[in-house]
């Protein structure tokens, strides 16, 4: 278990360098590419890629490429009927990760690394033995240190119930909500045949809504990258 962890912290790290790099350049891309994500371009795509047929709306998570990778949905909104299904897609031309996070509850929200719990006396080894690294801990209460490792409720698809229980989807995962939930995320969702070394390959997430309502999501590594579904 603990060897788990630090080889998933460990792959977290190499994933978030490649989110905040593509954060960066995201950012210079918005300050230089002539307004290309301003409310009036947004809205021209939001219709351009309005794809809505047989029971299913399609949205793609973000979009672009290493020039100017645009950190939106499209289409933003989604007006359904309920038993239709939402079914999102990274087309991204490079490897810009997103996600689809519904934190239906207080503070349901994750981190994509959380600190943990090991006992002060468990050896921890890199997982690759060639490696030079050594992990950081620091000293617990209780005969216990801390350790940092990548949060599984980010990085894979993931429902929490109204009862609180957890459980994990596949990659590509389609699931029914039913309503009650407090929490619903795609996981770590990748441009296909972009996905780094090590991480499950996904690239579309599906959601069949079930009862009527208005459901607010986001992207975890962009936070101003939010979508709505209005279940009628």
């Amino acid at each position: 278990m603990v060897n788990y962890l630090i080889l998933s912290g460990a792959v977290a790290a190499a994933a978030l360098l490649i989110a905040v790099v593509g954060v960066s350049l995201n950012a210079a891309a918005q300050q230089g590419a002539d307004n290309s994500q301003s409310p009036a371009f947004v809205y021209k795509l939001d219709r351009k890629y309005y794809n809505y047929e047989n029971g299913v709306f399609h949205v793609r998570a973000g979009g672009g490429s290493a020039i100017s990778p645009m950190t939106w949905y499209f289409p933003r909104v989604a007006e359904i009927n309920v038993g239709d299904t939402v079914e999102w897609s990274n087309p991204t031309l490079v490897g810009e990760p997103h996600t689809i996070t519904f934190a239906l509850a207080e503070g349901s929200f994750v981190a994509s690394e959380s600190a943990f719990l090991i006992a002060n006396d468990t050896q921890v080894t890199p997982a690759n033995p060639a490696e030079n690294a050594d992990p950081v801990i620091i000293p617990g209460q209780n005969g216990t240190n801390i350790i940092i490792g990548a949060n599984n409720r980010s990085l894979s698809p993931t429902v929490v119930g109204a009862d609180g229980k957890v459980t994990y989807l596949p990659p590509n995962a389609s699931y029914n909500m039913t309503g009650g939930e407090k929490y619903i995320n795609s996981g770590w969702m990748w441009p296909k045949d972009q996905v780094p070394p090590g991480l499950a390959p996904i690239n579309t997430f599906s959601v069949t809504f079930e009862k009527a309502g208005t459901y607010n999501y986001l992207c975890e590594f962009h936070p101003w990258m939010t979508g709505q579904v209005i279940v009628k």
